[in-house]
């Protein structure tokens, strides 16, 4: 079958000899109908800087949605046609998974069913692996994979109505995080990043207060509206000057929140100008029971309309089209991007 694959560091490619995945008795079949360039994890994998992988060839993609089309004897949680995310791809002898969710076809396994049996050693990643109502668009469902992780690591951050937040990066994850700080009631959200376009997109989403650390003094500004610095500031690009950005900015007991994947994996920290007490959070990978739990509540807010979906999915394509997608990515000429097969 066909799918993705980085040949080695610095090369992505179309390959056709990508093997079938072969089902056990509690896997399910999926035929993959959509994947999500993912900014970070996907561009990293590429080039090279996805910190603990060096494990090629590795077929690409960790934000799969697609249809069951077959299911294993001792599955109880899945049926032929439901729609679920995060299949994915098990290592081969000629290909690596790094999640492999760039492929034709792909995996899910039955988690529940595994631990009411009894199975030993339940991976416990397959939580994340769930199921989507059949209205929501398989293209553009997708994006739910990064918005619960996104959610996730906010309410491990400890973001609430009592914080103050200001979010750096407005690229998906960015504008992601907007929106569910403006869920959990945050009333003074302060949003960071060099592209006007998208500093306009954060104030549609919520954003309260904007910067654009190319025209402004970022330190001045968050002390103009917030004398006593913020509660939690956020990294969501992955450059790790932010932190100490972060410290001067923050206030008493206040939090440097990680999420960016930094290529650089050491800093120098200089808290000369941090509050006494402060604290520094990396939460960069997303804990499955987690992620998980928060299912129901994300596909309850896209049901109801309090998440548009078409917010930051701007581009569906097809897979053969990848160059180009890839290309928009890098340029930062779009948003999310979903690739079709």
């Amino acid at each position: 079958m066909k799918g993705l694959i980085v040949p080695q560091v610095g090369s992505l490619k179309m390959a056709y000899d990508i093997p079938e995945p072969v089902m056990g008795p509690y896997d399910a079949l999926v035929q993959v109908l959509a994947c999500g360039i993912c900014n970070g994890t996907d561009l990293k994998v590429i080039d090279g800087h996805f910190k603990g992988f060096d494990t090629y060839p590795c077929v690409l993609g960790h934000e799969a949605c697609g249809r069951v089309i077959a299911v294993g004897k001792k599955v109880k949680n899945y049926k032929t046609g439901d729609i679920v995310l995060r299949a994915k791809l098990r290592d081969t002898e000629r290909y690596y998974s790094g999640w492999g969710a760039f492929a034709e076809r792909a995996l899910v396994t039955d988690y529940h069913a595994m631990v009411a049996d009894g199975c030993r050693d339940v991976p416990v990643k397959h939580m994340a692996e769930q199921i989507l109502p059949p209205e929501i668009d398989p293209a553009k469902g997708q994006m739910i994979i990064t918005l619960k992780e996104v959610y996730s690591a906010l309410l491990r951050f400890g973001v609430s109505a009592e914080k103050t937040v200001m979010i750096n990066g407005c690229g998906p994850v960015g504008q992601a995080m907007t929106v569910f700080c403006k869920l959990l009631g945050v009333s003074r959200l302060m949003v960071s990043d060099m592209d006007e376009v998208r500093l306009e997109r954060a104030r549609e989403l919520g954003a309260d207060l904007l910067v654009n650390p190319a025209q402004e003094d970022v330190q001045q500004k968050v002390k103009q509206h917030f004398p006593e610095g913020v509660d939690i500031f956020i990294d969501a690009v992955g450059r790790n000057e932010l932190i100490n950005l972060g410290l001067k900015v923050i206030g008493f007991n206040g939090k440097v929140a990680v999420y960016g994947i930094s290529p650089v994996t050491c800093a120098e920290i200089d808290w000369e100008y941090a509050p006494y007490n402060w604290s520094i959070q990396f939460v960069q990978k997303p804990t499955f029971p987690e992620e998980s739990a928060v299912h129901a509540q994300v596909v309850e807010y896209v049901r109801r309309g309090a998440i548009n979906l078409d917010d930051f999915v701007t581009h569906v394509m097809s897979v053969d089209d990848f160059e180009e997608g890839f290309s928009l990515v890098k340029q930062r000429k779009a948003g999310k991007i979903a690739l079709t097969f």
